[in-house]
């Protein structure tokens, strides 16, 4: 299934978001996940390593569509992409660009948006909604201004090499050997991290619900994180098996304050808070954030 593809993503500073009125509470919830016992998330040393930031400048945003070119085009085949090598969609009128950037490179490594209801058309359906035909809409509501409290969590990517735990390949350019051998255990933690970003983010701006379409095994290491997604649907054949899940904004919240999360979260909170609050999107829900029940 190929996207809509824009020609050129509007540049950030001149998309006009306006300031809505965001204080509907979905009312249909799905029982609060009890955390495990154990979670598993990487150590705190990962940020040592690797640094998250909300793109807020063009620049920023087009290294985000330059590596989900690499990885949705280039390397799996699953959308064309543009001329420029950038894949972009337009959806992404009205998304958040988050990005993990490699300290000792400069690279970016890994990203995702945060595909948000429209401003102006919040019927409008999120990607999960036209895949899968089974969506609960006890779940999510079709219409209405409750689902400004969603968004949808997608365009997950990692780059090859730092999916890759084999030293025997060798570093990329521009990191030796040895420090590439030493951040071999947070390389495995990127997913970790970047889904505690994102809750973070939904919490902050008092989301009430983050959408998803994954295979199963992912929710199962989901689950293991902490992070209790819940099916609300049937599986789709969608590049494979995929599931729709949505998880509760109290859930994140539970994780985020969890003691065995504080080392990571601290750090987590220094580099996203600057970028929610000049993100001009975001910005516009932490506007109406105190209108929001904190639940």
């Amino acid at each position: 299934m190929q996207r809509d593809v824009v020609a050129t993503p509007t540049p950030l500073a001149n998309r006009a978001y306006p300031r809505f009125a965001y204080r509907h509470t979905p009312t249909a919830e799905l029982p609060l996940p009890v955390l495990p016992e154990r979670i598993v998330l990487p150590g705190a040393a990962i940020h040592d390593a690797f640094v998250i930031e909300i793109a807020c400048d063009d620049r920023t945003e087009h290294e985000a569509y330059a590596l989900r070119w690499e990885v949705y085009c280039h390397e799996l085949g699953y959308e064309e992409g543009s001329p420029e090598h950038k894949e972009y969609d337009a959806a992404d009128q009205r998304s958040v660009q988050v990005v993990v950037r490699h300290r000792a490179t400069g690279r970016v490594a890994a990203c995702y948006r945060l595909v948000m209801a429209d401003p102006d058309h919040p019927d409008i359906p999120f990607h999960v909604e036209e895949v899968c035909g089974s969506i609960d809409r006890l779940a999510v509501p079709a219409r209405g201004e409750a689902r400004r409290g969603f968004a949808e969590l997608s365009r997950f990517c990692i780059a090859a090499a730092y999916r890759s735990h084999d030293l025997v390949a060798g570093p990329p350019p521009g990191i030796s050997a040895p420090l590439w051998s030493a951040e071999a255990a947070h390389r495995r933690g990127l997913a970790g991290l970047m889904w505690l970003s994102a809750a973070h983010i939904a919490v902050s701006i008092r989301l009430d619900y983050l959408l998803t379409l994954m295979e199963p095994r992912l929710r199962q290491l989901g689950t293991v994180m902490g992070l209790g997604f819940a099916a609300i649907g049937g599986p789709v054949e969608f590049r494979g098996v995929r599931v729709p899940y949505r998880i509760d904004r109290r859930s994140l919240r539970s994780l985020l304050e969890a003691r065995q999360t504080a080392a990571l979260v601290g750090p987590l909170r220094i580099a996203l808070d600057g970028g929610i609050r000049r993100h001009p999107l975001l910005a516009a829900y932490l506007d109406n954030r105190s209108g929001r029940s904190l639940r």
